[in-house]
């Protein structure tokens, strides 16, 4: 009698104890937190300015805040055209919990008039914001107005120097100050273009012999952006403008302009007659130290 109770002592024991077991070695659900949304709270979604009569460029100050408990990593911020730069100090942009900032945006006013509105995207962990900034210019007085210090005669003498030396668009200071001086100080691939390259590439008044390259009807990379820029091409008005080959950019400039060109002009498939291949096998590059270009 006395047996089977010990017996059935144990019997419960041993259940209770590997039951305990069980829920001692289970696992642990701990939850994690999503992306805090809407953590910044800005001084303004939208910004206006208007010029001053002649102001080349228009500057806006966003102010933010993390309201959240938890902190917000800013990861970028891209605006719609390369003419519009907002600038953050390092990326991913770290903003503690109840901390704040600016976001400095400026706008290129070069060949705008009227009202110009361009959008400015912040990608951060907790989403994406939208800003807008919207620039009206004040027309120029024609009391004050110069008259053109360039006539057709300049213009064509001008092109027919650049086809004879190409890299003389750096060594004539009327034309360096257009063409090289622009780009003294600056490491931002978009103010770059608007410095140096838009001058000719965008103007609605280029010489045929210049291309628009946003049209181009061939493919396009980083590496042929690169070549491009540090070589120009041999025989033809487009100058070397990397500081090895009589310059003004040096490696660091060259690479921010052809990151810039890679990310803002789509790459073309190559169209040839015959249906001679596509692509970026087919398009044409420069050769340095030659006066031809390769076809690879």
């Amino acid at each position: 009698m006395h047996s089977s109770k010990w017996l059935l002592v144990l019997a419960l024991s041993s259940e209770l104890g590997l039951s305990g077991l069980a829920a001692a070695t289970a696992p642990l659900t701990i939850p994690v937190a999503g992306p805090v949304t809407n953590a910044l709270v800005w001084d303004a979604m939208s910004k206006e300015y208007t010029t001053k009569p002649g102001e080349r460029y228009a500057k806006f100050t966003f102010y933010f805040t993390n309201t959240s408990e938890a902190p917000v990593l800013i990861h970028s911020a891209q605006s719609s055209c390369f003419c519009t730069v907002a600038k953050l100090p390092a990326t991913p942009w770290q903003i503690p919990a109840g901390s704040n900032g600016p976001i400095d945006v400026t706008m290129d006013l070069a060949g705008k008039i009227g009202r110009v509105m361009k959008g400015v995207f912040v990608n951060t962990s907790g989403g994406q914001y939208n800003l807008t900034v919207t620039t009206a210019i004040t027309p120029p007085d024609p009391s004050q107005v110069q008259a053109p210090t360039m006539n057709d005669s300049d213009r064509l003498k001008n092109m027919q120097t650049a086809l004879a030396d190409r890299q003389s668009l750096f060594k004539k200071a009327e034309c360096a100050s257009c063409h090289a001086d622009p780009a003294k100080g600056k490491t931002d691939g978009a103010q770059l273009y608007a410095g140096v390259c838009a001058g000719c590439h965008d103007s609605p008044h280029r010489a045929s012999a210049v291309p628009d390259l946003h049209a181009l009807n061939h493919a396009t990379d980083l590496e042929h952006w690169k070549r491009w820029i540090t070589y120009g091409r041999a025989g033809s008005m487009m100058p070397a403008f990397a500081q090895s080959e009589g310059g003004p950019l040096d490696n660091t400039q060259i690479a921010a302009l052809a990151a810039h060109l890679a990310r803002t002009i789509p790459s073309r498939v190559a169209s040839f007659p015959g249906g001679g291949g596509s692509g970026a096998a087919n398009a044409l590059t420069p050769s340095p130290n030659t006066n031809a270009l390769s076809i690879h």
